[in-house]
């Protein structure tokens, strides 16, 4: 296949895929132009580069292969995408459990730290006897009395306390529904002694102040404040513990969750419990009761636009039990907040509940681990989740999980939630239903610091994912948008400590991953977002199915900035690409050693930006966009670099004095359009016109052969072709 190019006037040759019939390598192609191949691309450092910040602490142990081959960045989102649209399928939940227990370990655990291989959580059965759930309420007792140094309480009194209550509900309570909740209790027993051999080295103190850390969101990126006490507990810390606490506290929670479902017609009716244990109360409600009564002072009644609901202090509970009714959860339910409060789990059965609701300010809620596991599992219902800092799926340190299975739901918070860790893990999962989501800044998926983990995923709904861009809501205004839209590292973020412009203190981000499967999804947000990522840390965005629409501003939609890996994967429908104010460093842009993607395959889809977008490499980076199938246009401000172009440098042909390393590099700015009818304009004030390199089925160089900043390792190509592919985005078709 021949393609003329009109500035050039040269020929080159598409290289044909061994196997394949029709098909040709256009990604082969346009790197051989130039004399590169596959082997080129990526990062490895070396001890002798200058200046470079080698000593970076907590990579994450796939961050140095991705950096190094950044093909493999796609692979590695798939993957996700792949468990995500596996075990997150309701049909699989209907006909087995462990759904969760693998989506925490695939997409959580493994990827934090290697070890586990997600064979089994080695669960404990229930006690056997005929009061088995007083025996595991004994067992309890039995841990913290064997913990003392940790946990303090008056043993004697309250284990009568506990056993007495049991015993005056015994009768009303189903042997199946005893069996189950004896069971999930005995597990978290067992969890809560790993999560506490974990932290067996950490100072006591070091992890006080580390929980009452609120502002790692606003005081961590560019190095701002240094809290040793965390460096402190990450280097003590027994990783293996505590994730395996996590896939104990996964497994059980979903075990029982599973097997109660059936059992909600056999729950007595009025029925209420509550005990007091070491580590937090354990509350077991029934799906009914009479409204504005009380039961033991458990409950009282609220209103909630106009509806009664019951509502729940859930403030230091070991296990919250509900079989449907309406609730409004207040205080901390799957939430760990305190050292006394180590593990921390929700389930809920049924209703349409508000978790947080009336308050200006809230505890952390909903799905949180501090230093410990906190889970959430929601089966059914349209239910609302509010939250301040830390909620909706947040880990520090430890793993906070929040499961929502159906119901059209809202999530509401202010910073680190709905899919944010920080050294730890934090995950957020909705199964089914159209869904609102809504924060100011950190998570919809956004791995911080110290190799954080957060994962927001979707299976089906059309969904609607929003951050905060105004800076007079919520102050995080950006300077690379004139300070009028927030920074608000969502939505597939990945983000560490800059500290080399400060204290020295440089600490890695994480992986940071949002996956939708299906649905029109309509995703809202300013700068950093969208697959974006940020100082040695990934951030991913996939979305498979349907008609979607992304707005955002500034390094978006698969870009990033020094040292890092960033995709934005979309694999079917018609979609729109919009940028707004600054409009720029999106479609795949680089900035400093980045590895960055825009990769969309079928649909016909519109993208438009002001400025330095769609393939662009810049001070040394490997961008790319790439649209394979469909009639596309893509729209670009007059005069700025972009559509397969690689920014030159003196120092990619000179080396400075001081900083070689970049000189030592290589960079490609890639554009590939393959099929359809394509249309390729620029844009000011004075209207529309058509780009004066890229055009349909043609191929060009940016900067071209004749110019003389041609070459130095630094090359961009973009081309419009009929036909090929890039053979390594159908690895699994």
């Amino acid at each position: 296949m021949l393609k003329i190019a009109a500035t050039t006037l040269f020929v080159i040759v598409m290289i044909p895929i061994p196997g394949t019939a029709d098909s040709t390598d256009v990604l082969g192609a346009i790197l051989n132009e130039v004399g590169f191949t596959r082997d080129d691309l990526g990062y490895e450092s070396k001890g002798y580069w200058n200046r470079y910040p080698l000593d970076t602490d907590y990579r994450l142990t796939s961050f140095d292969d991705l950096f190094a081959e950044p093909l493999k960045i796609c692979d590695y989102a798939t993957v996700m995408a792949n468990t995500v649209e596996f075990y997150l399928d309701p049909v699989y939940a209907d006909s087995t459990t462990g759904g969760l227990y693998k989506l925490v370990y695939n997409l959580g655990v493994d990827k934090k730290r290697g070890g586990f291989r997600s064979y089994s959580a080695n669960l404990i059965p229930a006690p056997e006897g005929n009061a088995p759930l007083v025996q595991a309420i004994r067992e309890v007792f039995s841990l913290a009395d064997s913990l003392k140094e940790f946990y303090r309480f008056e043993s004697t009194v309250q284990v009568q306390e506990a056993v007495d209550k049991i015993d005056e509900v015994m009768p009303r309570l189903s042997a199946e529904v005893e069996t189950v909740l004896a069971e999930l209790i005995v597990n978290l027993t067992d969890a809560i002694r790993w999560r506490t051999v974990a932290f067996r080295n950490c100072d006591r103190d070091d992890m006080k102040k580390a929980m009452a850390i609120r502002d790692l969101a606003d005081s961590q990126s560019d190095g701002q404040k240094y809290y040793s006490e965390l460096d402190d507990i990450a280097h003590s810390i027994d990783w293996s513990s505590l994730h395996y606490a996590a896939l104990k506290v996964a497994a059980a929670a979903e075990n029982a969750e599973v097997a109660l479902r059936p059992l909600v017609d056999k729950m007595a009716n009025e029925f209420e419990l509550e005990i007091k244990t070491p580590f937090g109360k354990i509350a077991v409600f029934s799906p009914v009761a009479e409204r504005g009564k009380e039961y033991h002072g458990v409950m009282s009644t609220i209103q909630v636009e106009g509806k009664p609901c019951f509502e729940f202090d859930a403030t230091k509970t070991l296990l919250v039990l509900d079989f449907g009714r309406d609730i409004v959860y207040q205080g901390t339910p799957g939430a760990t907040a305190t050292l006394e409060n180590p593990v921390s789990v929700m389930i809920d059965l049924g209703g349409d509940d508000q978790y947080g609701y009336g308050r200006e300010e809230y505890l952390p809620t909903s799905g949180v681990g501090l230093l410990g596991i906190g889970l959430v599992i929601d089966s059914k219902g349209d239910d609302y989740y509010r939250g301040s800092t830390y909620a909706q799926g947040a880990g520090l340190f430890g793993v906070g999980i929040l499961l929502d299975r159906s119901g059209d739901d809202k999530y509401e918070a202010g910073l680190s939630a709905q899919g944010c860790g920080y050294f730890g893990i934090g995950l957020c999962f909705d199964v089914i239903g159209d869904d609102e989501y809504y924060l100011y800044a950190e998570g919809q998926g956004m791995g911080g610091v110290g190799g954080g983990i957060g994962v927001l995923a979707s299976f089906s709904g059309n969904d609607k994912y929003t951050a905060e861009i105004s800076p007079e809501v919520y102050d995080r205004a950006d300077y690379h948008s004139q300070m009028k839209i927030n920074a608000n590292n969502v939505q597939g973020f990945g983000g560490g400590r800059r500290g080399d412009m400060t204290d020295g203190h440089a600490w890695a981000g994480g992986l940071g991953a949002i996956i939708d499967i299906y649905g029109d999804d309509h995703y809202y947000s300013g700068n950093w977002s969208l697959g974006a990522s940020y100082w040695f840390a990934t951030g991913i965005a996939v979305d498979r199915h349907g008609d979607d629409i992304y707005e955002s501003c500034y390094f978006t939609q698969g870009s990033g900035a020094h040292f890092c890996n960033a995709i934005l994967l979309d694999e079917g429908g018609n979609d729109e690409h919009e940028l707004f104010e600054t409009a720029g460093a999106a479609f795949g842009f680089g900035w400093d050693f980045c590895n960055a993607f825009l990769i969309n395959k079928g649909g016909n889809d519109c993208y438009r930006a002001n400025m330095i977008s769609m393939g662009l490499a810049q001070i040394r980076s490997f961008a790319f966009l790439i649209d394979i199938g469909g009639d596309d246009m893509y729209q670009l401000g007059k005069g700025t670099p972009g559509l397969g172009e690689a920014s030159p440098r003196d120092d990619f042909a000179h080396p400075s004095l001081l900083t070689p390393y970049v000189f030592y590099a290589k960079s490609f700015g890639g554009f590939i359009d393959i099929g359809g009818s394509d249309i390729y304009h620029v844009f000011d004030d004075d209207g529309e016109s058509e780009h004066p390199v890229a055009r349909e089925n043609n191929l060009w160089l940016q900067p071209a052969r004749s110019d003389s900043t041609f070459g130095a390792n630094n090359y961009g190509v973009g081309i419009d072709t009929e036909e090929g592919t890039v053979p390594e985005l159908y690895l699994w078709e």
